[in-house]
């Protein structure tokens, strides 16, 4: 980096880990490139879906954010993808031309080999005339010699390429990731979620829906900060996770919130999942390594719905949530199914 880039770099840098702290937005790396493209004014369209909601004097939400981030900078991530797709291309037309050459000093050979074969083979019939043994002896080396030589180069070459797409396959399997994956937790994203409900409502799959929220999210920010908030939020999603694994998909819905997606159960299955995750994270605590502080009380609401027949994904959201809300309204730490 020159020394302007870094200079300028700096004065980005400088400007959004302000505004991130004042709009109480967690300072990871994933947010962190959203509000870096802000302040860099890389992405006018960007800066005014950021602006419309500031003039309103509100504060940008975690789930707005990820909103930005799928609407707005997915497509660096499609150019990253279209370049790697060009990488690839050009591996595959550069393994394709030292084929090529090899193949054809291999046609050359044989053309070599039968041609001598042919003359040997009149060895049988009379005696080689003056110096036609030592042609055909030096046309057979002069051919093994060139063949040796571009196998040898073929196989430096396809060694060196094979280093090349192991490493083109990780960098794929990354990009995939960061499509698919939320940077904080390690789930799956709301839009891996996005794409997995509308194939279950597409294939009307028998499939339940859940709803969590983690009870007082706010309070821990509030009094531990954001960074002990992560920490909530990455143990919850670990413990969900370790609890879901076997039987369903867990995805960050945004925020504090997550959502699972339960297939080939009941919704009375569905349930006896969620209370059984439910008082696992009643067992969770965190202790701020800064402070020592500790917080020894982690709760979660559950809402459940199960997919009708013919029924829309918004629909089937709608429901979950409202059951969501009605755990909390009930006192929170608690599974509300919609039962029927």
């Amino acid at each position: 980096m020159n020394e302007y880039a870094l200079i300028e770099a700096t004065r980005v840098f400088k400007r959004a880990v302000p505004l991130m702290v004042k709009y109480k937005v967690p300072t990871t790396p994933h947010y962190f490139s959203l509000w870096y493209a802000y302040c860099a004014g890389t992405h006018p369209a960007l800066n005014r879906a950021v602006d419309a909601i500031v003039k309103k004097g509100e504060f940008c939400t975690v789930k707005q954010c990820d909103d930005f981030i799928e609407t707005y900078l997915l497509d660096d991530a499609t150019k990253e993808l279209d370049t790697f797709r060009q990488k690839v291309q050009d591996l595959a037309a550069g393994l394709g031309s030292s084929m090529d050459t090899t193949m054809s000093n291999t046609e050359e050979f044989q053309d070599i080999l039968n041609s001598s074969v042919t003359k040997l083979e009149d060895v049988k019939n009379r005696e080689l005339q003056g110096n036609e043994s030592k042609k055909i002896t030096h046309d057979l080396l002069q051919g093994s010699q060139d063949l040796l030589a571009a196998t040898e180069q073929y196989q430096l070459h396809v060694k060196a390429q094979r280093t090349e797409i192991d490493q083109l396959k990780q960098q794929l399997e990354d990009y995939r990731k960061q499509a698919t994956h939320d940077a904080l937790t390690g789930c799956l994203n709301r839009r891996a979620f996005d794409i997995a409900l509308a194939e279950h409502v597409s294939n009307n799959n028998g499939v339940c829906l859940i709803m969590v929220d983690i009870d007082h999210f706010k309070l821990f920010n509030d009094e531990f900060g954001h960074q002990m908030g992560d920490s909530v939020l990455k143990i919850v999603a670990n413990k969900l996770e370790q609890n879901m694994q076997e039987v369903a998909t867990v995805y960050r819905f945004g925020g504090e919130e997550f959502s699972v997606l339960v297939t080939d159960v009941s919704i009375k299955g569905a349930w006896l999942i969620a209370e059984k995750t439910r008082k696992a994270l009643e067992r969770l605590s965190v202790t701020d390594k800064r402070s020592g502080q500790k917080i020894n009380s982690i709760t979660a609401s559950f809402g459940i719905a199960a997919l009708e027949a013919g029924e829309e994904s918004a629909s089937l959201l709608a429901r979950a949530d409202a059951l969501l809300y009605k755990a909390k309204e009930n006192g929170r730490n608690r599974v509300m199914p919609g039962f029927r």
